[in-house]
């Protein structure tokens, strides 16, 4: 992923678009691109973001978030982000952030402290939304013995707070 991110920031040259705060949600399914024996199963999730506008350097931005799955298994996070305008329409996100995992029936990640990388694709709409995809990873970074990590691929719509 961080060889995408890069020839993504390289290419990606525009401005930035009007700078909004905005609250994104999203769903989609977690676990589905390997099963082991702490992630079972391929399980539905609902997230939400709040993806605040103070520039901390260089176009990047503050979000905070909440991401659940139907099964009960839960986190909290906070991080950054950045957007990348390929052009008029279209914005690539990329965000990390660090947060607090709650284990449940058919998913463990390993420890409570967990990360999570994405990048979302973005069509940006002339009424100021956003619709896009996104696909995430969620893991401990090898802070635990046990580190199986979670993929998460999704749709997500992005609303502007004016």
């Amino acid at each position: 992923m961080a060889a995408a991110a890069a020839i993504l920031a390289s290419a990606c040259v525009l401005p930035a678009a009007a700078d909004e705060p905005r609250i994104i949600f999203g769903t989609g399914v977690t676990g589905f691109a390997r099963h082991n024996d702490r992630v079972r199963e391929t399980t539905e999730f609902l997230s939400f973001e709040y993806r605040a506008t103070p520039d901390l350097w260089r176009g990047v931005k503050p979000l905070a978030g909440l991401w659940a799955t139907t099964r009960g298994a839960a986190y909290v996070h906070a991080g950054v982000y950045r957007d990348f305008n390929m052009n008029s329409h279209w914005t690539a996100t990329l965000h990390f952030s660090g947060g607090a995992f709650a284990r449940r029936d058919g998913m463990d990640l390993g420890d409570t402290i967990e990360f999570q990388s994405g990048v979302d694709l973005f069509y940006r709409m002339e009424n100021g939304w956003r619709l896009g995809a996104t696909l995430r990873h969620i893991s401990n970074g090898g802070l635990a013995d046990s580190n199986p990590g979670t993929e998460n691929l999704g749709v997500v719509l992005a609303l502007p707070l004016r």
